[in-house]
């Protein structure tokens, strides 16, 4: 995955999840792609997916560790998340 890959997948995902997160993990995963912190956006939203059991598809959970194996970023929310269909 190129680096403009990774950002623009990454900088879609506060919009795409966002009826399945808080609003304060919103608010911070937005405050985190305003600030180019891709890689810790994508670690908080896998981990509040994971915590609060929201249900993702099986190509969302392949993509989050996608992205998460990308930036080498620490995978371990990706087991926990609640994969449904």
């Amino acid at each position: 995955m190129t680096e403009d890959e990774i950002i623009d997948k990454a900088e879609a995902l506060p919009d795409r999840f966002a009826n399945r997160v808080s609003e304060s993990t919103l608010w911070s995963i937005k405050r985190m792609r305003g600030g180019g912190e891709y890689g810790e956006l994508t670690i908080e939203l896998a981990a509040s997916l994971a915590a609060h059991n929201a249900p993702v598809t099986a190509a969302e959970r392949d993509e989050l560790l996608a992205l998460l194996e990308a930036m080498d970023m620490p995978t371990d929310p990706i087991g926990q998340l609640n994969v449904q269909g």
